[in-house]
């Protein structure tokens, strides 16, 4: 199955992971709001119940007195000259008797829960009534506040007295009850996050994974392309020169054979330097090359080091500006390993290069540091390419397009043997306008001449 299909299938079951978990919560979330009305809602109806068991009301028997003498007054009254309508002032009145949430709360406290709650009245009905009258008068078109939506109902009750009947309702609003709720699944959302958490990971760690054998493959088989050409190469020269140094008739000929001799041993040294690279790369991976570091004059190095580079460029027009500015006589270095590292970035710049090539090297220190940089004009290099650039076998797009022979290995030692000298090597690059390579070693970098 190809990788993106099985993204594809750990995606979708991602999602229908998340879709269950939802699910799940949704409905704990819902039996734990059941579980809570039925617990709070059976306590409120017995606190109800217990305070309807009361000997002695005489509060509430002021209170329905005042609401009959209400009931004459609407009745006798002109409608016009009402400010408020009878079902207002007997909600108003039904509310200012209290004497029920008292005892409701204290009820639920004795009973070991202190929630916070509301209080509220909600008239079903209201009838003004006299000896061969009745009006009912609410509902009107002015509707009354009601209890919350989520309200429990601690009881409903129906009073008749001499000029009015009223039924109504008592309603309890825990104003906390979410809250309460969800810290009783605290564990359960502990857990879902955990678990949520760790697939997460898990994906991520496997999708990077499945991207990063993805690439290591692509690079795999574009080095064992590129070996086998850079193989190919010299092989072939060595076959045909060998084939003619076979010859009997070039023996007369000096010049020729020495011209052939000289085609093989090159091309002999060229397959010895491929199979050198490759070794000094995994001896590097297995063992660790261990630096021999000695107090090297950098400026005196660095332009033998141009001039034999240059040199062996042949006719080859490259134009190398080399600036120094040093103020110590002498660094600690490897010098085999760091004369490799600067030819190498040389030798990049030389291939990517425009023509005529053109290569700026600046030499500096501090107290702190020795600074080299290597700038060339070559096409630069693109920033998706920046961070896989000192990565074994990665070669970037332009030498794809521009079929540049190389293995992919020399940038990928620059950097291994600059942190062994506990510096770092960085690039900067702006395309079209060539890049420029900087290494910082310390000074006090902890080598030791052995």
């Amino acid at each position: 199955m190809k990788s993106r299909q099985l993204i594809i299938l750990s995606a979708i079951a991602l999602f229908v992971l998340l879709f269950v978990q939802y699910i799940f919560i949704t409905d704990t979330y819902i039996t734990k709001q059941k579980q809570f009305d039925s617990h709070f809602g059976n306590l409120v109806k017995e606190g109800m119940v217990a305070f309807n068991s009361l000997d002695f009301k005489y509060d509430f028997d002021s209170v329905l007195f005042l609401l009959d003498n209400k009931a004459v007054e609407f009745m006798f009254s002109q409608p016009d000259s009402l400010s408020r309508t009878p079902g207002m002032v007997f909600h108003e009145i039904l509310n200012h008797y209290r004497e029920p949430e008292f005892f409701i709360r204290d009820y639920i406290h004795k009973a070991g829960e202190d929630p916070k709650f509301t209080y509220h009245i909600q008239i079903e009905e209201l009838y003004l009534v006299d000896i061969g009258y009745e009006e009912q008068v609410y509902p009107d078109t002015v509707m009354l506040p009601g209890a919350p939506r989520r309200a429990l109902l601690a009881g409903t009750f129906t009073h008749e007295r001499n000029f009015f009947r009223i039924s109504y309702g008592i309603y309890i609003d825990f104003v906390n009850r979410s809250r309460l709720i969800l810290r009783e699944m605290w564990l359960i959302f502990v857990m879902e996050l955990f678990t949520l958490s760790l697939v997460f990971t898990v994906f991520i760690f496997t999708f990077r994974n499945m991207l990063r054998q993805k690439r290591l493959s692509e690079m795999k088989t574009d080095f064992i392309n590129n070996m086998t050409h850079e193989l190919k190469t010299p092989l072939s020269t060595i076959s045909v020169a060998s084939s003619a140094l076979g010859n009997p008739v070039i023996f007369n000929e000096t010049e020729k054979v020495t011209e052939l001799s000289g085609l093989i041993k090159k091309q002999n040294r060229h397959l010895s330097e491929l199979i050198d690279r490759i070794l000094d790369i995994n001896i590097w991976e297995r063992d660790q090359v261990r630096l021999r570091p000695e107090h090297i004059a950098v400026e005196a190095w660095i332009q033998e080091l141009v001039k034999l580079f240059q040199i062996n460029q042949g006719e080859a027009p490259v134009s190398i500006e080399l600036e120094t500015d040093l103020r110590h006589e002498s660094h600690l270095l490897d010098e085999v390993h760091m004369s490799t590292v600067i030819n190498n970035l040389l030798s990049n710049a030389v291939k990517y290069g425009n023509e005529p090539c053109r290569i700026e090297i600046e030499v500096k220190d501090t107290h702190e540091e020795l600074c080299i940089e290597v700038t060339d004009n070559g096409p630069g290099i693109r920033r998706e390419e920046l961070r896989h650039l000192f990565e074994k076998f990665y070669r970037g797009a332009e030498s794809k397009h521009r079929v540049i022979r190389g293995l992919g290995l020399g940038l990928y030692y620059v950097k291994q043997i600059v942190e062994a000298h506990h510096g770092t090597v960085s690039v900067r690059s702006t395309p079209g306008k060539g890049c420029t390579f900087t290494i910082k070693i310390p000074i006090e970098n902890g080598l030791t001449t052995g």
